[in-house]
């Protein structure tokens, strides 16, 4: 990807997902992206990573592939169908979608989300090698890890975390964030989400991460609701849990923010007494949520990194910037002629 699109890395943030097979983590990145371009079905995915790159000021998403013979491809319109027919074939190594991600605005720098193969596919066991190189290949940046709520805790999974443990450790200037997805799955009344986050944390401590920061999302629910708020049209399954995860969230009284698990924030089960009354800190946090200061708060942002008007890195093919290269010493070489 690199040694064939030529942009400043120095101008981007890499956000690097990684996770187990049937985490949802294709979904999780969909929701960020607010549509859904890559495909969420696992035996659709190869041994390839593919980076997704936040540009403001290009509303529609464009594709940048390059082939394995090193020949460079640009569909200016992205679609589904598009990424899968690229993400399928094995004459394509690497590809860059471009675009803007409407819910995070770039401030100094351009956020790279790569999304790499699951480290546990039995179908294919170069996919764990293949996500390793990609985490190999920056000296900073953020990792989503994308943990299956229902699955917390298996043998890949925890091989492969004690990995990501000594990177971290190596290299401090790596930041790590735990997701903790599909909490839409699990039923408040049979089990407690505050003991699965408390246990999901405790795992992660016990392979060597200190302080972890755990959020709790449903990424499919998420998605559909981003994906009706954009005016697009759901498939009858989609409308079903559309249904049923508007039910399930529309209430303030099951909200997973209450669940993460953020050091900042304190232990939101902790109880504060205000004349005599107790009140749970994530009770106050939802209820401040509510006063729309986090709202201003997100305006206020946005108006800034807004007035910036700032550009992502410039992709080009490598073959184009070598052909500039030389026409531009060719031109060099004239001029001394003449003099």
């Amino acid at each position: 990807m690199f040694k064939e699109l030529v942009f400043d890395r120095k101008k981007v943030y890499p956000t690097l997902v990684v996770s187990t097979v049937s985490s949802g983590k294709s979904t999780l990145i969909n929701a960020l992206v607010g549509k859904e371009l890559l495909p969420n079905r696992n035996r659709a995915c190869t041994a390839k990573s593919v980076a997704i790159l936040d540009n403001d000021l290009k509303p529609q998403f464009e594709i940048h592939a390059v082939e394995k013979n090193g020949k460079y491809s640009l569909i200016e319109k992205a679609t589904k169908a598009d990424i899968k027919k690229f993400n399928q074939t094995n004459e394509v190594s690497e590809m860059i979608l471009e675009g803007q991600i409407r819910g995070i605005k770039n401030s100094k720098k351009s956020l790279l989300i790569i999304d790499t193969p699951g480290i546990n596919n039995s179908m294919d066991l170069s996919h764990e090698m293949v996500t390793m190189n990609v985490l190999d290949e920056f000296a900073e940046g953020l990792i989503l890890y994308v943990i299956n709520a229902q699955q917390i805790g298996t043998y890949d999974d925890s091989s492969f975390l004690r990995y990501v443990a000594n990177k971290l450790k190596k290299n401090p200037k790596f930041k790590i964030i735990f997701v903790v997805n599909k909490m839409d799955l699990i039923d408040p009344e049979k089990e407690d989400p505050y003991e699965l986050m408390e246990n999901c944390k405790n795992y992660i401590l016990e392979k060597g991460i200190e302080n972890p920061v755990l959020i709790p999302i449903s990424a499919s629910s998420a998605l559909s609701f981003k994906k009706v708020l954009n005016g697009e049209e759901l498939l009858e399954l989609e409308e079903e849990n559309f249904y049923r995860n508007f039910k399930y969230f529309k209430n303030d009284s099951f909200s997973l923010v209450n669940y993460a698990v953020i050091a900042e924030r304190g232990n939101l089960q902790e109880f504060i007494v205000v004349d005599g009354q107790e009140y749970s800190r994530g009770q106050i946090y939802a209820a401040l949520a509510n006063t729309g200061l986090a709202l201003l708060e997100k305006v206020i942002d946005e108006t800034m990194v807004n007035s910036l008007k700032m550009k992502a890195p410039k992709i080009s093919c490598k073959r184009e910037v070598d052909k500039k290269a030389t026409s531009k010493k060719k031109k060099g070489k004239r001029h001394k002629k003449k003099r």
